[in-house]
């Protein structure tokens, strides 16, 4: 049985710390560590970890720990990940893996050497709803795919502290919000040709709030993502087809889609809801591919992480967004 431990104690952790539990996931909730003891405390004593450390290299140090779950801010991730493989231990870090391609190009490179596992916790890819509608849209049941759309916006009135807009923090909508419409766009149309994008940057602290992209592929197909932090619309994507088109609400935590022809009429719905809150799908996925001796999960190979990242990378280029760690 797979111990593990967790470092940092925020919501994140939390809905992973539930979809273990609740789940009744086989593993031990070994140790969790945060840098405020008390709230290390109180998760260990309401999720009944063995241990609570107050200092993530405590819990590195732990040799009772076989995986470790990465739920800290991404400005982090590059530094802790590579500390936790010099203490051999696996990864489950949570998206977006790092603030860019060439330190997750390092991460995966230092983990193939020592023979470990690890994983961008993307949960959108784990779906059941998703893994369906890929399966039946690769079949053909719309036709080919003419184009995509996905929005992920919602208003905010955020402390320039806040992480969504400190820059230190790898702050903004794109890394955050943005890297789910990109994903919902390549697992149906692939990596694009070209990008095109505005971005609506914010005035204090100049990272991005609002972005519309159009990602543009060859015979005429695109895919147009919004993600923003200033202004609502409904968390839908829409994928048309010759034949028909598909409405995933909520699509990056979907429980459903409706696949329709031309004519408005429903061909086929799919529905699988979460057992717990969603996040369990990934976690049983990392599981059996560690037990089963992989150094990468199905659902999302290292290089399919490395693509979603480059475009992130091309994009903030082109609006000259970077962070103060690059």
């Amino acid at each position: 049985m797979l111990k593990i431990g967790i470092i940092g104690a925020g919501n994140i952790a939390k809905t992973f710390i539930e979809a273990v539990v609740k789940g009744n996931i086989n593993v031990t909730l070994e140790a969790i560590a945060s840098r405020d003891i008390l709230k290390a405390i109180e998760y260990k004593n309401l999720y009944l970890f063995k241990k609570a450390y107050g200092s993530y290299q405590e819990l590195y140090n732990d040799t009772e720990v076989d995986l470790i779950y990465v739920a800290t801010p991404h400005s982090f991730h590059y530094e802790q990940m590579l500390e936790i493989i010099d203490h051999n231990k696996h990864i489950i870090c949570e998206k977006p893996f790092t603030i860019n391609s060439s330190q997750a190009e390092e991460v995966f490179k230092r983990a193939k050497e020592k023979n470990l596992f690890v994983m961008e916790a993307l949960w959108t890819r784990f779906l059941p709803t998703i893994i369906e509608l890929r399966e039946h849209i690769h079949g053909g049941i719309i036709g080919e795919i003419i184009k995509v759309e996905a929005n992920f916006c919602f208003k905010t009135d955020l402390d320039r502290n806040h992480r969504l807009r400190n820059p230190k923090l790898g702050g903004g909508a794109l890394l955050d919000l943005g890297i789910y419409t990109i994903t919902f766009a390549n697992l149906f149309l692939g990596k694009p040709e070209s990008i095109e994008s505005k971005v609506i940057k914010d005035e204090e602290t100049g990272v991005d709030i609002d972005e519309e992209i159009v990602f543009k592929y060859k015979d005429n197909k695109s895919a147009i993502l919004r993600s923003s932090i200033i202004k609502d619309l409904p968390s839908v994507g829409m994928i048309y087809g010759e034949k028909g088109y598909v409405v995933v609400n909520s699509f990056h935590q979907t429980q459903s889609a409706i696949i329709y022809d031309n004519n408005g009429r429903i061909i086929k719905s799919i529905e699988h809801h979460h057992k717990v809150n969603g996040f369990e799908f990934e976690i049983l996925s990392a599981i059996d591919s560690i037990e089963k001796g992989r150094l990468e999960d199905y659902h999302i190979k290292h290089l399919e992480t490395l693509n979603i990242i480059k475009q992130m990378d091309d994009i903030r280029k082109s609006w000259d967004l970077i962070y103060p760690q690059e």
